[in-house]
């Protein structure tokens, strides 16, 4: 089977669209989605109500969609993600709300493991060192981690007893999945990639042929931008999703 892997779309309905279509033009039968629906960009509801049609293997709860059912967890966002939450939730449905409110923070599967952060602490905390793989070996079940959160494209490949990380930085890029090692793959963020490319990121589990493959999607960021602008979003933001930041 091939399984869509999205991550971090945070409300960003152009980026979403591309990465489905071309996940599906890939053969993507059903979909994974890691965390954080909302946030950032200007159309959380068509986002949620988007992800929610899709044949979904496992769909978790991020930080920014924590909000609607732990509003305390805003205390950690900085001013801009504050402002950029305070336009999104007028625009989400009582259904959209339920939805999100509703999303687990951990999803185990058929050899995999879902969370938008860390087995750990599924919500707040990012994975982003070699040192935890070890650490949280046997938090999570099976030969796969998906994660989210750091908005960047990775994956770590190991055992119990030693790993490596490596950091994707092309356009399409597959790795072979060694039936003899455990990973950790975050796809990168569909919305808001930070890693100085602003085409939205996902990726694609083949699991017959036990492969993973990384695609960066171009969309038309101008369309997003203008959304934005229309509903007053902060400048930073705006010009951020254009320098992949």
């Amino acid at each position: 089977m091939r399984i869509g892997i999205l991550s971090d779309i945070h409300g960003n309905l152009e980026a979403l669209k591309a990465c489905i279509k071309r996940l599906q033009d890939e053969g993507a039968e059903s979909f994974i989605q890691c965390g954080d629906i909302i946030g950032y960009g200007p159309d959380a509801e068509a986002c949620v109500r988007r992800v929610a049609r899709l044949p979904l293997q496992a769909s978790v709860m991020g930080n920014h969609d924590a909000v609607l059912a732990f509003p305390a967890v805003t205390n950690l966002f900085n001013f801009d993600a504050k402002i950029a939450l305070e336009q999104s939730i007028p625009s989400l449905s009582t259904a959209s709300i339920d939805y999100l409110g509703m999303l687990p923070p951990t999803v185990r599967g058929n050899n995999f493991t879902v969370v938008h952060g860390t087995p750990l602490d599924p919500i707040r905390e990012y994975f982003h060192e070699i040192t935890q793989f070890n650490t949280y070996y046997k938090l999570w079940q099976g030969q796969v981690l998906f994660v989210g959160h750091t908005h960047l494209q990775f994956y770590i490949k190991g055992s119990v007893h030693t790993c490596h990380m490596y950091l994707n930085q092309k356009e399409k890029h597959t790795i072979k999945l060694n039936e003899k090692c455990r990973y950790v793959i975050n796809p990168g963020a569909v919305g808001k990639p930070r890693d100085h490319n602003p085409a939205a990121a996902c990726g694609l589990w083949d699991t017959n042929a036990q492969t993973f493959t990384f695609y960066r999607v171009w969309y038309d960021v101008v369309v997003t931008q203008e959304k934005m602008r229309q509903q007053g979003y902060p400048e930073f933001l705006i010009k951020s999703i254009a320098l992949g930041l």
